[in-house]
């Protein structure tokens, strides 16, 4: 994951305020939950309908979308249009 514009970095902001880059709180987040981004994407069986699912957690930077979980997302619709999957 990238963070192409700076996010959290405001120059207004006080350097000994204890606020964190996005890049540390993204790997934080990472120890944190286990997880490597904010959705995981697979396929599967629902009884026994074939599907293509995606579940975003909140606990990771409140399910934010950025542009790993965008990716994987649009690889994921993708993935179940050309396969006919719900």
């Amino acid at each position: 994951s990238t963070d192409p514009i700076e996010f959290d970095r405001n120059p207004t902001k006080k350097k000994d305020s204890g606020e964190r880059d996005y890049n540390h709180r993204l790997h934080s987040y990472q120890e944190e939950t286990g997880l490597t981004e904010a959705v995981q994407t697979g396929t599967g069986q629902l009884n026994g309908i074939p599907l293509a699912i995606g579940v975003m957690d909140f606990k990771f930077i409140g399910g934010s979308m950025g542009s790993v979980v965008g990716e994987k997302i649009t690889r994921l619709i993708e993935y179940a249009t050309k396969k006919f999957l719900p």
